[in-house]
């Protein structure tokens, strides 16, 4: 009989650690922003875009990280860069933008910035660089061309 009464009070605290642990995976769990690609959706992306000249794909690393491997067509826009907000926001609201970094920390900034500047067509390399790596997709090589940096130079 007291195996029944404890089996029975034992329920409810199962059921809710069952819903404390569905709670915490829900928490957990990023959601599911369709502006982060996975490296496939991005180059796949950047295919669909080669013709467009309102596509842009902006690194936002430094140029030494740069300079050690980027996506082929990438513009340079160092996220360090003290003028990097004002040369952003020069941008073309209407222009469909892939940004990525090293890792993705630098481009969840850099979306939220875009969200409050009103750009409505912007895209971020889940996991940055080093998921396009360890999918296997090419990085060119060479020095940033600074003529080609996006927003007003000065």
């Amino acid at each position: 009989m007291m195996a029944a009464v404890c089996h029975r009070s034992a329920m409810p605290l199962a059921a809710m650690a069952g819903a404390w642990v569905m709670l915490v995976l829900l928490a957990a769990c990023p959601s599911r922003d369709p502006r982060l690609l996975e490296p496939a959706a991005a180059a796949e992306l950047m295919h669909r875009n080669r013709s467009n000249p309102e596509f842009m794909i902006l690194d936002v690393r430094t140029p030494e990280e740069f300079s050690q491997g980027h996506i082929e067509g990438a513009v340079l826009l160092n996220y360090y860069s003290p003028d990097f907000r004002d040369r952003f926001a020069a941008l073309d609201r209407g222009a469909t933008l892939f940004v990525y970094c090293r890792s993705g920390n630098r481009t969840s900034h850099v979306l939220a910035l875009a969200d409050s500047l009103g750009f409505q067509r912007i895209f971020e390399l889940r996991g940055g660089i080093l998921a396009w790596k360890g999918a296997g997709m090419p990085l060119a090589s060479g020095e940033a061309d600074l003529k080609r940096a996006p927003g007003p130079q000065g």
